[in-house]
């Protein structure tokens, strides 16, 4: 068997593999699937000009909001920046300013409330000033008008309030005798020490029986001795402060003058007041023969050459001494000027 009959494999090698009428049958769902796919690449071609076209709207916008964005911050950052360039100004500001604040901060507290202290005394005093202003003008004007002068030495400026509102709500009576009970207060004791500080004055010293008689006169009411006695003296004294100048051999009463030279140095509203006083009240000029009656009740003139009847009140009897310790003041305080070095 081995030799006489070989195995035959040429019968299988040369059949085919797949017969035509399988090979045909096979190539229709080959030709599906071919179609398939053409049909889905054109179904893809065209859904891709939509898509297409979306996508460079979607571009568009999002270029169109980066530019709106980019115009809305660009303000802010221009804020910003102005912002800190401030900063730097405001630092360099600062600086100084902090170099203080270390160099207070190293006073001792000792030292630092001595400055708090100057600076409260200051402000004090500026407040001072500014109530003077606010009060002394119109308080001052008020005594011009009733006649009264030299009240700065006497009353506070809440007191000098006072006489304004009081004038206000009750009239100028009111105040004249708020002046009065001031002078007239323990036993006229205002009224006696304003007195005794004249004898400093040798002028007033060497007249002291007759001032003092005067005195006496008005604390009893009996103004009608008073005054006639005391008005000289204030004649006396301005011809010792106005001295022997050209001016005063031109007249023999200086007391205008004086009232005008006091009001020249010490150009504050109770000077004024010390001048309309002396021109316009007590030593306004009056023509005995021209006129038909005095200027007022206490005319210096009117006065001294009998022609005022009526001129003995509790007002002019205070009129005529404050005025009296306005000179002896003036008087005094020039004395101190020439004896100055």
């Amino acid at each position: 068997m081995d030799k006489t009959t070989p195995l035959q494999l040429s019968s299988v090698e040369s059949r085919p593999l797949v017969s035509p009428q399988e090979a045909a049958a096979l190539m229709v769902p080959m030709m599906g699937l071919r179609e398939i796919g053409m049909t889905s690449a054109r179904a893809i071609e065209e859904a891709s000009a939509p898509i297409r076209a979306s996508l460079q709207t979607f571009n568009g916008f999002l270029t169109q909001f980066m530019q709106v964005a980019k115009a809305t911050v660009e303000p802010f950052t221009q804020v910003v920046q102005a912002a800190q360039q401030i900063g730097d100004v405001v630092r360099e500001t600062m600086e100084p300013i902090n170099q203080v604040r270390a160099a207070i901060a190293a006073i001792p507290p000792e030292q630092v409330e001595a400055l708090r202290q100057i600076f409260a005394n200051l402000r004090a005093e500026l407040d001072v000033e500014l109530l003077k202003d606010k009060v002394g003008g119109p308080a001052f004007k008020l005594f011009a008008k009733l006649g009264f002068t030299g009240l700065e030495s006497y009353m506070s400026l809440p007191e000098l309030e006072y006489i304004l509102k009081l004038s206000k709500t009750k009239g100028r009576k009111a105040v004249e005798q708020r002046v009065f009970r001031i002078f007239k207060k323990r036993r006229y004791r205002l009224l006696n020490s304003m007195m005794d500080a004249w004898w400093l004055v040798p002028y007033m010293r060497k007249r002291k029986k007759a001032v003092r008689a005067a005195i006496n006169a008005h604390k009893i009411r009996n103004y009608e001795l008073a005054i006639p006695t005391l008005l000289p003296l204030i004649d006396g004294l301005a011809a010792e402060i106005i001295g022997k100048t050209a001016a005063s051999k031109r007249k023999t009463i200086q007391t205008k003058a004086a009232a005008a030279l006091y009001h020249a140095q010490e150009a504050e509203v109770w000077s004024e007041c010390v001048e309309q006083v002396v021109r316009a009240l007590i030593y306004k000029d009056y023509d005995f023969q021209k006129a038909k009656r005095p200027p007022s009740s206490v005319n210096r003139h009117g006065i001294l050459h009998g022609r005022v009847v009526g001129y003995g009140t509790e007002l002019n009897s205070y009129r005529v001494i404050l005025l009296l310790n306005v000179m002896v003041k003036m008087l005094a305080q020039q004395a101190k000027k020439t004896a100055a070095p």
